[in-house]
């Protein structure tokens, strides 16, 4: 019997909920997503060395703390030189007392040590729950007691790019996704570098879709979204790295619109009030020479809103890097000299500007009754009040150390209960007597509508995942509607499911069940269509990456010259399949036409971060450019590299190279045209990693001895393994030195 679909949205989305009622601050711009706290100004002056001030913590950082059932989740920095970490913090939010702590390593980033810390925590309401987009590219899910629910390795899965300037993005909630945006190239389709942003099941950490709405990426940015609801639909509009504003459908990633705003990438995050969408910037314009700008955008409409989506517009205004605050019908921005501007939110007209110091860093937060909070980056705290057509200081604090280092503010300040909560670099602080159990309302977002064409939206899910040869995976087909999630099956739909698998490492059966063949590594793309009547409904596809488990070998005979290794990640443009001396090898290429570092380093994880205590071999052989210049060759293990210094001529084993927390090196000078055996073992012994490596002329015995031998008391427990290269001297007139793998073993360690 054929069953049509009828949508339980429609009887929910007329139902009139009553306000949601808190307190808390589990969004970094807080419950609005703005900047906003619905109370009364906490306190409008304090002391660091007692007035108001209610507790201090010498927990410091560069982020925003977040408050949630009387508890503060912030993400720091911790430990010096090899003991050098990141954690994720939780505090009673009224005595300041630890409750737990979280360490974890940082790797596999450029990114420089007094970045790490950069993103703020994001709290889920609904669970308790708090998530971390980590430095090394680890997303965590923690419960609210500590214990990690689910984690994923987004550099090692995914491609994730982080650049030495420590942007990176933190991720928000919205329903029953956790939503985190980054540049990243893996593979297949998505090996192209962009902007992604990445929907995750808050409860499994399932790949729920991915969004790529625009250009090439032109910096590494941290505008984080908002969410709203428009027009009657549910839309995420996010700042991007390509210099665009996009509106699109949180549930789906679906581009609605898109606004052409600058030639450089968007640091600072978007609010929203109504239709009216805000953002600003300091880089150059795309449609007048100056310098930054501040507008608003009509995010109703769709298409490309270059030409007529802005309702106001002030060009020449430098805000590139403190987000915007949108209270009591007023936007308050910071511009990149620490110069605080109030704006009508409605008209663009300008109140008022006031002089706050010398770097605007922070984001400003604003009270109910019009009193700013706001810290400066060199390290004043200061109490404002927009009295209408002025502001006036009620109160400022400067940091001073005995050591006379710059107590630095970065993070924006957060408000709860009456209290107010704020970093610095070196402390948390705490200020006001509290205000126990009131409550303020936070108004419910507009109602949403039911979508005209029932069948819209279908994708498979999860959208991307990792299996080992052999193994099966049940794939869903959901539509995504205003009432929740729908999986659904050709019966429940009235029609039929039409499946198909590219890559061909693998098959589907008619139930949606991916089997992937019996061995090696593989990349498939598995793509359904929904048939009722005669018409036909495309789905989402999903990305199955195959894996195998330790042990494994891979000599590259069975790949396509000019392919690259299916599912690898960051080989894509870098290597390709090549034939010598009578077989097959994977070559690193060094070509003029990419000079830049990006292409030049080749950092490859051959499949998905597994447990510690594995040993990867590999032969390597590099070329020499103008008889002298050498390239960097290497393998990964447990994400530590271990790296023959073409120019350097050094063996080095190193983890989180920019500081580095461990660098260890011994003489080698390998010669050029000649292949060599490099091994690389790393084996935990308790709360040590004991790190071995050795190089040798493969045609000759392998050497008993090690090159390399130490002790790492900070260890990296798991990682990938994989390969590295970089290709010295590569310019824009001539190609760089090419170099070679072939061979590449992971075994268990004795």
């Amino acid at each position: 019997m054929k069953r049509s679909f009828i949508s339980t949205a429609t009887l929910s989305l007329l139902l009139c909920a009553l306000p949601s009622q808190a307190n808390d601050w589990p969004y970094w711009r807080g419950p609005e997503q703005n900047g906003f706290s619905r109370e009364k100004a906490p306190l409008t002056s304090w002391s660091i060395d007692g007035e108001n001030m209610a507790w201090k913590s010498d927990v410091g950082g560069r982020s925003t703390p977040v408050i949630m059932n009387g508890r503060l989740y912030e993400i720091a920095p911790v430990g010096e030189g090899e003991s050098r970490q990141e954690r994720v913090v939780c505090l009673d939010a009224n005595t300041g007392k630890t409750i737990w702590e979280h360490r974890f390593n940082v790797f596999h980033t450029d990114i420089v040590e007094n970045r790490v810390g950069w993103t703020a925590l994001v709290g889920d309401p609904e669970t308790g729950n708090v998530y971390a987009h980590g430095t090394g590219g680890e997303m965590f899910c923690f419960s609210k007691d500590g214990e990690i629910l689910w984690k994923r390795s987004m550099t090692e899965e995914f491609g994730r790019i982080s650049g030495y300037g420590g942007r990176l993005h933190t991720p928000i909630i919205d329903e029953d996704r956790v939503i985190v945006s980054f540049l990243n190239s893996s593979w297949g389709p998505m090996a192209k570098p962009t902007h992604r942003w990445l929907a995750l099941d808050k409860k499994t950490g399932d790949v729920i879709w991915w969004s790529a709405p625009g250009e090439a990426p032109l910096d590494t940015t941290y505008a984080v979204p908002a969410v709203a609801v428009i027009g009657g639909k549910r839309m995420l509009i996010a700042a991007a790295a390509d210099g665009w504003v996009y509106g699109m459908l949180a549930r789906t990633g679906e581009k609605v619109w898109s606004y052409k705003l600058s030639k450089r990438g968007l640091n600072t995050s978007i609010v929203v009030e109504g239709n009216y969408a805000y953002v600003s910037h300091s880089e150059e314009n795309y449609t007048t020479t100056q310098m930054g700008a501040v507008l608003c955008i009509d995010a109703s409409k769709t298409g490309d809103i270059t030409e007529d989506g802005a309702v106001w517009r002030h060009d020449g205004l430098t805000v590139g890097y403190a987000s915007p605050a949108l209270a009591n019908g007023r936007l308050y921005v910071v511009n990149n000299a620490a110069t605080m501007i109030c704006f009508d939110a409605k008209t663009g007209k300008k109140f008022w500007e006031y002089d706050m110091g010398r770097v605007g860093k922070s984001s400003p937060t604003v009270t109910a009754d019009g009193v700013i909070y706001y810290g400066e980056q060199t390290g004043m705290f200061h109490i404002l009040k927009d009295e209408g057509d002025k502001c006036v200081s009620l109160d400022m604090d400067t940091f001073e150390r005995d050591d006379n280092l710059v107590d630095e503010i970065y993070g924006s300040p957060a408000i709860a209960n009456g209290r107010v909560y704020f970093m610095t670099r070196y402390n948390t602080y705490c200020l006001g007597a509290g205000s126990g159990e009131t409550k303020v309302a936070i108004p419910d977002m507009p109602a949403e509508t039911v979508e005209a064409n029932e069948y819209d939206g279908f994708r498979l899910v999860p959208a991307e995942l990792t299996i080992a040869p052999g193994e099966s995976v049940k794939l869903e087909i959901r539509r995504e509607t205003a009432s929740g999630p729908k999986v659904f099956t050709p019966d429940s739909i009235g029609g039929k499911v039409e499946w198909a698998v590219k890559g061909g490492h693998g098959k589907v059966s008619d139930d949606g069940t991916f089997s992937a063949k019996a061995s090696g590594f593989g990349a498939s793309i598995v793509e359904a269509n929904i048939k009722v009547g005669d018409k036909q409904y495309a789905i989402t596809p999903a990305r199955i990456r195959v894996s195998p488990k330790v042990p494994y070998a891979v000599d590259f005979e069975d790949m396509p010259v000019g392919s690259v290794p299916p599912g690898w990640i960051g080989v894509s443009k870098k290597t390709d399949i090549v034939e010598m001396d009578g077989g097959r090898v994977l070559r690193k290429i060094a070509d003029m036409k990419f000079p830049s570092p990006p292409f030049m380093r080749l950092r490859s994880y051959v499949g998905p971060s597994i447990e510690g205590g594995y040993t990867v071999q590999c032969d390597v052989m590099g070329q020499a450019k103008k008889k002298r210049f050498k390239p960097d060759m290497g393998v990964i293990n447990s994400r530590y590299r271990m790296i023959a210094m073409g120019m350097g001529n050094v063996l080095r084993i190193e983890s989180w190279s920019p500081l580095p927390r461990v660098r260890h090196d011994a003489d080698f000078k390998y010669e050029p045209d000649k292949w060599y055996t490099m091994k690389f073992e790393v084996k935990l012994d308790g709360d040590k990693a004991h790190l071995r490596g050795k190089m040798w002329p493969r045609d000759e015995t392998e050497p008993a001895e090690w090159l390399i031998d130490v002790v790492d008391s900070c260890p990296n427990t798991e990682g990938s393994p994989g390969i590295y290269a970089y290709s010295t001297n590569t310019t824009s007139k001539s190609d760089g030195p090419e170099n070679y793998y072939d061979n590449f073993k992971v075994t268990n360690n004795e």
